[in-house]
C-alpha cells in the first residue's frame, strides 16, 4: 500500500509522514508545492512529488502512484481570496481527482472551527448545525462536503500543539500576555491534541479494516483540558511568563476591543469548545 500526503512539509503534514515512514511496509509520497520543501524531505530518504493542489495534472502523476491520500492541505489566514483557493476550489480537486483515479481511501484533516464559537460541551459529531464565522472555516465546511461526497472520511481535530505549532499556543499566550490576565480563571474546557497523536490516530484510521467511507471523526485527546492546565504547562516548559491576574469574560470581552484583539480568538480562549472524540 502507497499512502500520499499533501501538505507534506506542514505542520500536521510532516507529522503524518514520519509515522508512515517510521512503520515498516508502508511506502510513502510527500506532495509539496516547492523544490526546497522536496530536497528537506529527500534528505530523510522521504519520496517527494511536486505540485499544487489546484493543479490537476500534477495532483493525477501523484494520486496514481496511491492507493491512500491523506490531505493536510489548509489555509488558516484571513485572506478570503485564498481560503477560497486553497480550501475550497484546491480540496475541490483533490476530490474530484481522487475520484477520477480511482483512489481507494481519502482522508482529510479539517477543524472543529466548522461549528462556530461555542459554547459546546461534549458534542458528538454533527450534535450542532455547522455555524462557521471566518472564511478559513467557511471553506474548510465546503471542503468537507467534497470529500464526503467522493467517499472520503474528514477529520476533525480541534486545537492542536506540538513541534511546529505555529497558530494555537502562540495565539493564546499572545492573547493573556495583552491582556495582562487570564480569563474567568481560566476555567474554560478545550479539546486539544498533540500533532504526533493526531498523526497516529490518522494513520490508523487510514489502515482500518472498515474504513469510514463518507464520514466524520472528532479527533482529539480523550478529555478536555482547561485553559488554565494549557498555560501553566506551556509555563512550566517555557520561559514564558503566566500572568497572575484573572479578569470575567465580560471585562476581558471590553479590554479586547480597546486593544483590536480579535474577539473570536477571545471565544476560543473562554468558551468551552469540548468535542466528543475518538483518538487512537
Amino acid at each position: 500500500m502507497t499512502t500520499l500526503v499533501l501538505g507534506a512539509a506542514g505542520f500536521i503534514g510532516s507529522a503524518v509522514m514520519n509515522q508512515l515512514i517510521s512503520r515498516d511496509g508502508n511506502a510513502a509520497i510527500g506532495f509539496v508545492r516547492t523544490e526546497n520543501a522536496a530536497e528537506q524531505l529527500s534528505r530523510y530518504g522521504i519520496a517527494t512529488a511536486i505540485g499544487d493542489i489546484n493543479d490537476s495534472a500534477s495532483l493525477r502523476g501523484a494520486m496514481s502512484q496511491a492507493s491512500t491520500v491523506i490531505c493536510c492541505v489548509s489555509y488558516v489566514g484571513d485572506d478570503e481570496q485564498q481560503c477560497v483557493h486553497v480550501n475550497q476550489h484546491g480540496i475541490r480537486n483533490v476530490a474530484s481527482v481522487a475520484a477520477a483515479v480511482g483512489v481507494e481511501r481519502l482522508l482529510y484533516v479539517s477543524t472543529a472551527a466548522v461549528y462556530g464559537p461555542g459554547p459546546f460541551r461534549d458534542l458528538p459529531v454533527d450534535g450542532a448545525p455547522l455555524k462557521p464565522h471566518s472564511p478559513a472555516s467557511r471553506t474548510r465546511a465546503l471542503a468537507e462536503k467534497f470529500v464526503r461526497d467522493a467517499g472520503g472520511l474528514v477529520i476533525r481535530p480541534h486545537l492542536v500543539y506540538g513541534t511546529g505549532d505555529r497558530w494555537f499556543l502562540p495565539t493564546l499566550t499572545r492573547i493573556v500576555s495583552r491582556l495582562d490576565s487570564i480569563i474567568d480563571d481560566g476555567n474554560a474546557v478545550l479539546s486539544v491534541v498533540d500533532v504526533d497523536l493526531l498523526a497516529r490516530s490518522i494513520h490508523a484510521l487510514s489502515t482500518e479494516q472498515q474504513f469510514r467511507y463518507g464520514s466524520t471523526l472528532h479527533v482529539n485527546e480523550p478529555a478536555p483540558r482547561t485553559v488554565i492546565d494549557v498555560l501553566e504547562h506551556h509555563a512550566r516548559e517555557t520561559n514564558w511568563t503566566l500572568p497572575q491576574n484573572s479578569i470575567p469574560r465580560a471585562d476581558a470581552v471590553n479590554v479586547a476591543a480597546q486593544l483590536g484583539l480579535d474577539m473570536h480568538q477571545i471565544d476560543m480562549i473562554s468558551l468551552d469548545h469540548w468535542f466528543r472524540s475518538r483518538l487512537y
